[in-house]
């Protein structure tokens, strides 16, 4: 009787530690700058009137807010990942004060909706790391605000 329940318990383990990975596997994993959709660009244009600046993962970024290499980006990119209609996006905010920013866009087609943003002081690099940090509330989450700019 005790190797039965044994082994039922060992099965649920592994079941469910099956239906943990399978469910990892849907996020799409792309981490390069040239990957952003247009979209996404087009959030940062109306929320900083400006282009997103950002270097990839292995490129040089200024960390700090002592301006070293002026030509340099302030962020740099640490995970850009897909799964359906939603899209992540970390990366590295220098300046003062070094942090972890975070957003998560929902996109369909031209549309962009339900936008989160948040940020960390800890390293976020991974989806398992970016999902540890949500879990234990080491993820700040902000209102977004946007600037609009009249066209005529």
């Amino acid at each position: 009787m005790r190797k039965i329940i044994l082994l039922i318990f060992v099965f649920f383990i592994i079941s469910c530690k099956n239906e943990k990975s399978r469910k990892d596997i849907n996020w799409v994993v792309f981490n390069d700058k040239n990957k952003i959709p247009e979209q996404i660009k087009d959030f940062f244009q109306a929320a900083e009137n400006g282009e997103i600046e950002i270097a990839n993962p292995d490129e040089e970024f200024n960390t700090t807010d002592v301006v070293t290499k002026p030509n340099l980006p302030f962020r740099q990119l640490r995970l850009l990942e897909k799964k359906n209609e939603l899209w992540r996006m970390v990366y590295i905010q220098g300046g003062i004060g070094k942090s972890y920013q975070f957003y998560e866009f929902k996109i369909q087609g031209n549309t962009i909706s339900d936008v989160k943003k948040g940020y960390s002081f800890e390293n976020i690099g991974t989806n398992d790391s970016l999902e540890y940090y949500i879990g234990k509330g080491k993820l700040k989450f902000e209102k977004v605000r946007l600037k609009y700019k009249w066209i005529d």
